[in-house]
């Protein structure tokens, strides 16, 4: 047997009693104050989020670089080895965005954009799972596992926080439409049949009609990703048809159907929204066919799913929990909900980088079976005129006073997080604390004092980063961005040379490769190895990178600075001696 759990509006117990009334309205329980904690410790999670030193940058020098030419890049405008190679730019408004937010607010602004941004996709997705269950206790529970099963992706600064955004907003509008669904099958109550009936619909379509068009109209220009919300909204339609075919075994009553007919044409109007884009139906080909790209073999996110790793762990628990409550549950399965679930499953073993789109799914579709599981329990204001302590239990009780400890909360997330610290004169989060502690500051330092006119080699997950706080017109090997825009030919050679393997001399002399630039943790065959190149000489070195050179003009700049360098040690050591 199947219910639904949405829950039916409740009369008030005393309708007659203004005081209990507005009680009620001001009072708040146990699963309120959860959720303000939660948020709170989410924004300021959020807030304290250091930037890593990979894509990020290389984003933010793709956007000054479109700002700066009033185009989009044909070719790499900062890999000189991927030329020839034609360029998608699926992220360019992101890129554009995170450039002029850089421009205005700097480094800072970065972090607070992150926390702004990803905070705010979260609260989105908590309203989803109330509009689907009508409980707060429930959504922050899923809120939490929402958090949980994306943890690898929801830390990184990158154009994907607009595409979750996107499909944020998007569930908000498919919640609400599921659930005026439910109300007009089990029957809205008499008092508010009339103004729902007239009011609820035009409001819904708009949303459906209008709302989700425009979503992927700017999705598809903020992130490629846009093409896993079509799927979604595709498979919302495809569900709805077998549902009603499976029911009612008639075509005609599958095509009479209102919500099949709704959702198809939503999904049409969000393909064409999707197609405003400057690059248009590439950019649906491009988006599809960007995993099969041979160069992703080798980058870890996008590398097979590994049991073994935290990412498959937590899949494997997703699985578990949802064949436990689909066991337990008496909450309709919905076919939409199974196909989604099935289609994100399938991704992420083929790449593991899809796990954030396949916990969104996968939450959103265990959320009304989590609140059918989980007993409720009314949350009833004390009567003043009873002793409240033997007529109510404890943790069944709304009180104004738990709601003025869930404002005192929210306040305090607000008041002492990063974002909100400068506005009441509070000391702004240093540099230190925002860069990533493997952000190479002191390389780029060096570099920009004396920088490299040759070939470079560099590590590919610090190509941004070189190229955003580096010299100008600086020559890097690789980029994060540019991997797939490579010739598979030289990521190849690439990898031969970051690991070092037989032969990886020759290689980078067939690029002329004047200058290598080392991880000293990461590289260590390969930082044993320069190091012994003849007519190489390290030119800098600190606790993370070594800079190894042949270029005549290079090395006698760093040797100029390490005699200048003894000179002034020399000459305060005769001023110390008496």
């Amino acid at each position: 047997m199947s219910v639904d759990s949405y829950p039916e509006t409740r009369e008030s117990q005393h309708p007659g009693s203004k005081q209990r009334s507005y009680r009620e309205l001001c009072s708040m329980g146990w699963p309120q104050l959860v959720t303000c904690i939660w948020f709170a410790l989410l924004f300021f999670y959020f807030g304290n989020v250091h930037l890593f030193y990979s894509d990020i940058w290389g984003h933010v020098s793709y956007g000054e670089w479109i700002v700066a030419h009033q185009s989009l890049p044909v070719y790499d405008p900062f890999l000189s080895l991927a030329e020839g190679v034609k360029s998608i730019d699926a992220a360019w408004l992101s890129q554009v965005f995170f450039a002029k937010v850089y421009e205005s607010f700097g480094v800072r602004g970065m972090s607070h954009l992150f926390a702004l941004t990803v905070f705010t996709t979260h609260v989105l997705f908590w309203l989803a799972f109330y509009l689907k269950t009508g409980r707060a206790g429930i959504s922050t529970l899923a809120s939490f596992l929402l958090v949980v099963f994306s943890s690898s992706r929801i830390a990184i600064i990158r154009p994907e926080i607009f595409g979750t955004l996107c499909v944020a907003l998007m569930l908000v509008i498919m919640a609400w439409s599921e659930k005026y669904d439910v109300w007009v099958r089990r029957g809205i109550p008499d008092n508010d049949t009339q103004n729902s009936r007239k009011k609820a619909p035009l409001v819904l379509l708009l949303a459906l009609y209008l709302g989700i068009p425009l979503i992927f109209l700017a999705w598809a220009n903020l992130h490629g990703s846009f093409v896993v919300g079509l799927a979604i909204v595709g498979l919302q339609f495809l569900g709805r048809v077998l549902e009603v075919g499976w029911r009612t075994r008639s075509l005609v009553q599958v095509c009479n159907d209102p919500w099949v007919r709704r959702w198809l044409v939503v999904t049409e109007l969000s393909v064409c929204g999707a197609l405003l884009n400057p690059y248009h139906i590439d950019l649906f080909l491009n988006s599809l066919t960007f995993p099969r790209n041979p160069n992703l073999k080798d980058v870890l996110e996008w590398e097979p799913l590994e049991f073994r790793d935290a990412e498959g762990i937590w899949f494997c628990t997703s699985w578990v929990l949802m064949l436990g409550l689909y066991r337990h549950s008496r909450a309709t399965i919905r076919t939409a909900d199974v196909l989604r679930v099935g289609l994100l499953s399938l991704a992420v073993i083929v790449g593991v980088r899809m796990i954030g789109w396949f916990s969104v799914v996968f939450v959103y579709a265990m959320v009304p079976h989590l609140s059918n599981v989980i007993p409720r329990r009314e949350l009833l204001v004390p009567d003043l005129n009873t002793d409240s302590n033997q007529q109510i239990p404890f943790w069944s009780r709304k009180t104004p006073l738990i709601t003025a400890v869930c404002a005192l909360i929210v306040w305090f997330g607000f008041a002492f997080s990063n974002v909100a610290t400068p506005l009441f004169g509070g000391k702004p989060r240093p540099l230190d604390k925002i860069y990533s502690q493997g952000t190479p500051r002191k390389l780029t330092e060096f570099l920009k004092e004396h920088p490299p006119q040759g070939q470079l080699w560099n590590p590919q997950w610090w190509g941004d980063w070189l190229v955003w706080d580096g010299p100008a017109g600086m020559n890097v090997f690789m980029t994060t961005n540019a991997v797939h825009l490579t010739p598979p030919r030289v990521w190849k050679d690439y990898l031969g040379i970051a690991r070092a393997n037989r032969g990886w001399q020759s290689v980078a002399e067939k690029y002329a490769v004047t200058t290598f630039i080392v991880h000293k943790e990461k590289q260590v065959q390969l930082d044993r190895q320069v190091r012994r190149l003849e007519g190489f000489k390290v030119v800098y070195e600190d606790d993370l990178s070594v800079v190894v050179s042949r270029e005549p003009d290079l090395i006698a700049a760093t040797s100029e600075d390490k005699s200048e360098d003894t000179e002034q040690s020399t000459n305060v050591k005769q001023e110390v001696q008496p």
